[in-house]
């Protein structure tokens, strides 16, 4: 469940009226009224967007207001690290940028640094994200290119030893050579002038053997300012391959970590399968025959369970969190029994119409008798709100048996397990609508369900916030405010056996309707005139019945004539009173095709 606008600016007054040392997960759930259904992720990710957004701006931003935002971001880092969510990189990556969207705000805005907020704010943020989320993959991969480099350079290293080598070889035969000439020099000194021309010759050689020498001596320095220079680099380098060793082992330990977790994950899961069939073992006793903990316990190791007692008692407590299971403890063995919940009959559902609205639309629909959430549900789901979006329409009346339920009396484990996973799938499958609401009545079909120790409309009304509950049997719709009967009309889903009607090929009994109406109208104390028209579902037929003031919505899924729905039309006169209605039946094809219009209008008594 994501936030909504209001849910942010909840989150915004609080956060003003409140110091940082004082917020937590839960007082933020409360705050804005949806505890355990907002997950702590997306806080974070609003906070991280508030404060991303704030540094965007081109104006002064309140340095107060960020830092108690970065301080809330740094309390979720430290609480999703220990809890071990998740968190996604976007939003990591988001709060490594702080810093350079606070340099680029004020270079923007031509604004001083506030090097307090830099340092003990975003600096601590930051410190917190590098800790605890760090960046391994780069460091490494640079790391192994480090080592690489140090190891071609270690191998050019010992080629230019080896050339060094060699050429302190020629060296030395050269000047062993040059010793050799120049004493031959000397003793063939005092017959120079016999020997001039080679003299001359045996100099010429000597000057070519010092130029040799001399480049010799100038290659050695190349070479060895060459080694000094790698001698450096390998220096450099030495620390970033202690680094890569360090990195490796603590890769060696993350990976360690993980497979823990992995294992740990794994015999939770097996744990929760087989928690999950023990629970079906308890439901279906208790669901029969009621028992305490005893009992419980002696049919688990029945069935191959052998349990401890608190972990039983773990087991129902989780289980009266979705189902209505009563426990007596007047005894030493409290004994647990499922009862069906407290059904809501004749309720009442007021719709704000705006001030001079000239008329307004609602679609009217009815009998879904949903057995699973497969391919045709969705679709018609994706057909309703379509017309609606394209009409103008925000509410959508559901006129009873949205789901299937079971027929008969008997009480079936099986039933019972898969009409609530069919709630369970609704809940999360059924395809949402922007600005698009269904207020649905409850049914019989729905009323079989209850047998099971929950309540399928209101759970499906209280884990989705576009679906309204409206009770079940009759519902008062009131047009802004219940004190006018010219401002409402009411919706009926009977129970099967407090409406004995006559299905047959002429029509409904109008006889059998009237008593019907009558019976409803005078428990409540009112009249039939306090209702500017009735309309029901149950019947599967599609009618408006004008002397009657009451008419018959299709099923939507089911019918015995033709499915479809109807798009109904309420126009007001000055005094914002109804002035008449017309009823638009819709059939159902690749979409809602309008067929024609009925124009209808209250005839009072005088």
């Amino acid at each position: 469940m994501t936030l909504t606008m209001v849910d942010k600016m909840k989150l915004s007054k609080y956060l003003k009226e409140h110091a940082v040392t004082d917020i937590y997960y839960l007082d933020l759930c409360d705050a804005i009224g949806k505890r355990g259904k907002i997950e702590d992720i997306e806080f974070l990710e609003y906070f991280t967007d508030s404060v991303a957004k704030e540094f965007r701006k081109n104006e002064k931003i309140s340095i107060k207001q960020l830092t108690k935002l970065i301080f809330i971001i740094d309390n979720f880092l430290h609480w999703m690290k220990d809890e071990g969510k998740e968190i996604d990189d976007r939003i990591l990556d988001i709060i490594r940028s702080f810093e350079d969207l606070y340099d680029d705000y004020l270079n923007r805005n031509d604004f001083d640094i506030d090097l307090e907020f830099t340092d003990d704010v975003i600096g601590q943020v930051l410190s917190t994200v590098n800790e605890l989320y760090p960046t391994v993959g780069e460091s490494s991969e640079s790391l192994g290119k480090y080592i690489n480099q140090i190891a071609e350079l270690e191998e050019t290293v010992k080629k230019l030893r080896r050339e060094l080598d060699e050429a302190n070889r020629l060296y030395g035969l050269l000047e062993e050579s040059h010793k050799k000439d120049s004493e031959k020099l000397e003793t063939a000194s005092q017959s120079v002038i016999d020997l001039g021309r080679d003299n001359r010759a045996k100099s010429k050689e000597i000057e070519s053997l010092n130029t040799t020498i001399s480049s010799l001596n100038d290659r050695i320095g190349e070479l060895e300012g060459l080694l000094a220079s790698v001698r450096e680099e390998v220096a450099y380098y030495e620390p970033f391959k202690e680094q890569c060793e360090s990195l490796t082992g603590e890769v060696a330990q993350l990976k360690s970590v993980i497979e823990e977790d992995i294992r740990e994950q794994t015999a939770l899961v097996a744990k929760r399968a087989m928690e999950s069939q023990m629970e079906a073992i308890i439901y279906q006793q208790l669901l029969f025959d009621g028992a305490n903990i005893d009992g419980i316990l002696r049919d688990l190791k029945k069935n191959g369970f052998i349990p401890e007692r608190d972990e039983v008692y773990g087991l129902l407590k989780r289980m009266k969190s979705r189902i209505n299971i009563e426990s007596n403890t007047f005894s030493l063995t409290p004994s647990y029994k499922i009862l069906s919940p407290q059904i809501s009959e004749d309720g009442e559902f007021k719709i704000d119409i705006p001030a001079g609205c000239k008329h307004y639309d609602v679609m009217l629909v009815g009998d879904f008798h949903i057995k699973d959430i497969d391919h045709k549900v969705l679709t018609g789901f994706d057909l309703l709100n379509n017309y609606c979006a394209s009409n103008g329409i925000n509410l959508i009346l559901n006129i009873g048996d949205f789901f299937n339920g079971t027929p008969g009396h008997t009480f079936e484990y099986d039933s019972a397990v898969s009409n609530y996973q069919v709630v369970e799938k609704s809940i999360s499958m059924i395809p949402r609508a922007e600005g698009i609401y269904h207020a649905v009545l409850g049914g019989n079909h729905d009323r079989n369900i209850v047998k099971y120790g929950f309540d399928p409309i209101k759970m499906l009304c209280d884990e989705r916030e576009d679906f309204i509950d409206l009770g079940y049997t009759h519902s008062t719709i009131a047009l802004n405010g219940f004190y006018n009967p010219l401002g409402k009309f009411d919706i009926h889903h009977p129970y099967t056996f407090d409406f004995p009607i006559d299905l047959d090929d002429d029509g409904i009994d109008l006889v059998d309707i009237n008593g019907y109406l009558d019976d409803i109208y005078q428990k409540q104390g009112r009249s039939r005139d306090d209702s500017y028209v009735d309309i029901f579902g149950h019947t599967h037929r599609s009618q408006v019945n004008y002397p009657g003031s009451y008419c018959f919505v299709p099923s939507f899924f089911e019918g015995k004539s033709r499915r479809g729905a109807c798009h109904l039309r309420i126009y007001f006169d000055e005094e914002s009173d109804i002035k008449y209605m017309v009823f638009m039946p819709l059939t159902i094809s690749d979409r809602l095709v309008k067929n024609t219009e009925i124009i209808y209008q209250k005839l009072l008594k005088k």
